[in-house]
């Protein structure tokens, strides 16, 4: 079990660092010393700090623990689907603006009401990566694996959560509506007849470079990362 705890640490340490650092208290103090892109840069390397050495330990002590269950084909095709959805979910996050996240805090640009992926959720790089460590869970039924990419799905639910409550409490009037406009459940909006999909605001390079970068993950991926009956 020491393999498993280790990971288990370094994603305390680095979901944990990340939840204090974002804390209005901590936050606020920081900004109003260091300024805003002070604090950002800060945060971010703090973050670096603890997410390297995840990364790393976990890439070292792969498959740790006992094995779960086999992985059938079933599941391994359930998985690709999912990280498909969780590479179009991210690309179509990054060229959308949104004020939840650090470059929508820097630059001010608001759509109060949504648009494009936001309309399906206000967090969708929380949801991509939940996506993606469901994808790698499923397909990876050791412990240790469990521990390492089920951290992924519960931290892209956690600070969900712990932005939505922060934004509440001191987001801008813009903000509040994009939260009242919005929602964190993915289709919970369009299921309350809050938002539509819109199809026509979605990107189509980045959706274009979604499916020409999962192909290209899954013909690299046996050579980089194993699995696929490497």
């Amino acid at each position: 079990m020491q393999s498993e705890g280790m990971i288990l640490f370094w994603w305390f340490m680095f979901g944990g660092s990340h939840i204090i650092g974002s804390s209005t208290p901590v936050r606020t103090f920081a900004i109003k010393r260091i300024g805003s892109p002070g604090f950002k840069a800060i945060y971010s390397l703090v973050a670096l700090a603890t997410f390297v050495p995840l990364c790393y330990f976990y890439f070292t002590h792969r498959h740790a623990g006992i094995l779960l269950y086999t992985a059938g084909y079933s599941i391994t095709l359930l998985a690709q689907f999912l990280m498909l959805g969780a590479i179009i979910v991210l690309l179509q996050a990054l060229v959308t603006a949104n004020p939840m996240t650090t470059m929508g805090e820097l630059t001010g640009r608001i759509v109060s009401n949504g648009q494009g992926i936001q309309r399906i959720t206000r967090h969708p790089q929380n949801f991509a990566f939940a996506l993606f460590g469901l994808a790698h869970l499923l397909a990876n039924a050791y412990v240790g694996d469990w521990i390492f990419f089920g951290g992924f799905v519960v931290y892209g639910i956690v600070s969900a959560i712990h932005q939505d409550r922060r934004q509440q409490a001191t987001g801008s009037v813009q903000v509040k509506q994009f939260l009242a406009d919005t929602s964190a459940i993915p289709f919970a909006a369009i299921i309350r007849g809050k938002q539509r999909l819109a199809p026509g605001e979605y990107y189509p390079p980045a959706l274009a470079a979604a499916i020409v970068l999962f192909i290209l993950m899954r013909l690299l991926h046996p050579m980089l990362f194993g699995g696929f009956g490497s």
